[in-house]
């Protein structure tokens, strides 16, 4: 294996710099060459940009004023929604009502009245019908609006926009806001916002006089919403056609926008979410650019601006010349960027699957990075590879909570002596010198390899940190260097699962006519200092404290207690009380303890009924 490595460091490679030289070489000259023939033959490019400038300039001012109207009308109505569904202000407190009504219509001009509809079918209006303003109350449980909004709110529907609806009352077509009010999941009431059509054409047409183009917003495709002919109202408008049905407009231009004879798609370039075709009508031909909104009402609107293209036809033949040039040289250079960017890329992808690996210390998963050509991603190739092999025995000498911990710390200063509360326990293997009497130093290894898996799996499972091996012993503690909540019932849990897991080892075996293993574990809750104990070059970081010598003792209890059994788990009533209700442990005494004045009451853990994942 050395030698084929060598034979493929010895085989040709490039450096990064040279190929990314080449390959920006290549785009580039590709690039100029697609700018210089949409140059030499885009001479009339300043006016097709003049066009299309113009184009998003209409558009962008219909924009503004559909935002100005509808955008503003529902921030008002999701303000007036607030203070009802806060309680803020009562519904049945209706000169507060009418007040938070009337400020609400006062803020935008564009709002024609606000309405608010109680559960029956009683209205509280205020509209503009009469400057400044007007309120009273009516019932209209019949006016298909309130009906359908009151059905859709008991439904549960959120806010929505209902279809443009003629209203004799306004003497206009009006867009209607619904938006249901909720306390406590309460139906109160529903709101209604009426927005004036005719207010919408009146200031689009000021905004947009100075552009030589014609300005429209269409509901759908078939009808008509804002024109310069609608600001003044537009005749013939009843319940049934609430608006002017497009193939039928007073502007012919308009009226001809979808002409299934004559329409053609083109495209205009740099522009942004927009479409746009020409259609011949008499002769004329015109250019329509617009874009579909959704964000208001169910039905999209399409909001857009026609030209006469007289003086822009030979232009835009020519336009349409360079953009075939230009597509062309920009799908080669694209073809040519994707093959090199997946070739470079490939590696570079390996190395951040591996790198977030790393960052969540899964080292189990990581495979090794193969070479590359390229120098320096060969470099990085085999410093990654070496990184996570000494990572990978880092993690094997020290706690893999700690080592997550500095990894993501960076460095050790981040682990500082700190007084927690934690728990501790001791393992230890019963009669250990009679079990390895006799037995080779393989045989003694194996042993403990297996014993101390058993332990650290199931430690680990739930959460908990192997601080060290002693002898045939395990130290072992919840609570650092991470904050752990249920760091007792975490403990019980495993060492009630090493019990099962010891247990089951046991009877394989008695089945190869090997002796039972028969071990305590002791465990003990409290406060104890957390730090890195040592000297400058080899530390430990560990707990210590009266609650580690507790633990330890509550182990070397359980051969005094429990002597017969495989898995003897003393606990401490401290932690009994932390680990709750869930656990089962019977009495076993109290204990007299070095250094503190008094006995720590003993339980002999049995149990657990909580199988649930600790969170």
């Amino acid at each position: 294996m050395a030698k084929a490595r060598a034979a493929g460091e010895r085989r040709w490679r490039l450096s990064m710099s040279l190929v990314l030289s080449v390959c920006f070489g290549a785009l580039i000259t590709v690039s100029m060459a697609g700018v210089l023939g949409i140059t030499v033959t885009g001479a009339v490019r300043n006016t097709i940009d003049l066009l299309r400038k113009e184009s998003e300039l209409g558009v962008s001012l219909v924009m503004h004023e559909i935002d100005l109207h509808f955008a503003a009308a529902r921030t008002q109505t999701a303000f007036v929604a607030g203070m009802l569904e806060t309680g803020k202000v009562d519904v049945d407190d209706h000169a507060r009502l009418e007040s938070l009504l009337t400020g609400a219509m006062a803020a935008d001009p564009a709002i024609s009245g606000h309405g608010f509809i109680f559960p029956g079918g009683d209205v509280l209006i205020v509209d503009r019908l009469d400057p400044p303003a007007r309120f009273y109350r009516v019932w209209a449980g019949n006016d298909p609006i309130v009906a359908e909004a009151l059905a859709r709110a008991t439904a549960g529907d959120g806010p929505f926009w209902m279809p443009p609806s003629w209203r004799a009352d306004y003497h206009n077509t009006i867009m209607t806001l619904i938006w249901p009010v909720r306390r406590n999941a309460e139906l109160l009431g529903t709101l209604v916002t009426a927005i004036n059509i005719e207010q919408v054409s009146a200031r689009m047409g000021p905004a947009v006089e100075n552009l030589r183009s014609q300005v429209f917003a269409l509901y759908g495709h078939d009808r008509v919403l804002a024109h310069d002919l609608m600001a003044d109202g537009y005749p013939g408008l009843t319940e049934a056609d609430p608006l002017p049905l497009l193939e039928t407009f007073a502007d012919p231009f308009l009226a001809g926008m979808w002409d299934p004879q004559t329409l053609e798609r083109i495209d205009l370039p740099e522009t942004v979410n927009m479409q746009s075709h020409t259609v011949e009508l008499d002769g004329t031909t015109l250019v329509f650019v617009y874009r579909s909104v959704d964000a208001y009402t169910a039905v999209p609107l399409l909001v857009g601006a026609y030209y006469l293209t007289e003086v822009f036809d030979e232009e835009i033949g020519r336009l349409i010349n360079s953009v075939v040039i230009g597509v062309a040289a920009i799908l080669l250079s694209l073809v040519v960027a994707m093959l090199i960017g997946r070739r470079l890329s490939r590696p570079l992808e390996r190395l951040s699957a591996a790198a977030r690996l790393v960052a969540s210390m899964d080292l189990d998963r990581i495979r090794t990075l193969p070479g590359s050509r390229v120098v320096e991603l060969d470099h990085q190739a085999d410093a990654f590879n070496s990184m996570t092999g000494a990572l990978a025995w880092f993690q094997a000498y020290v706690p893999r909570a700690l080592v997550r911990q500095i990894v993501h710390a960076g460095d050790m200063a981040g682990l500082e002596s700190d007084r927690r509360n934690v728990t501790v326990m001791f393992t230890d293997i019963a009669g250990y010198s009679t079990v390895s009497e006799g037995m080779s130093a393989a045989g003694v290894t194996a042993l403990l390899n297996n014993h101390f898996s058993i332990l650290t799996e199931e430690i680990e499972a739930e959460g908990g940190t192997v601080d060290k091996f002693i002898g045939d012993s395990v130290m072992a503690f919840w609570g650092a260097p991470e904050k752990q909540k249920h760091r007792a019932r975490r403990a019980c849990r495993a060492a009630l699962a090493i019990r099962r897991r010891i247990e089951e080892d046991n009877r394989a075996r008695q089945a190869a006519g090997n002796e039972a293993i028969r071990m305590r574990i002791g465990i003990h809750s409290g406060q104890a200092t957390v730090a890195n104990i040592g000297s400058p070059t080899r530390l430990n970081y560990t707990v210590i404290g009266d609650t580690v010598n507790v633990a330890q003792r509550l182990e070397q209890l359980g051969r005094e207690i429990a002597p017969l059994t495989d898995v003897a788990i003393t606990i401490s009533a401290e932690t009994a009380r932390d680990a709750g209700s869930d656990v089962v442990a019977t009495p076993g005494g109290t204990i007299p303890v070095k250094g503190r004045a008094a006995p720590v009451e003993v339980l002999l853990l049995e149990g657990s009924t909580d199988e649930d994942p600790l969170l």
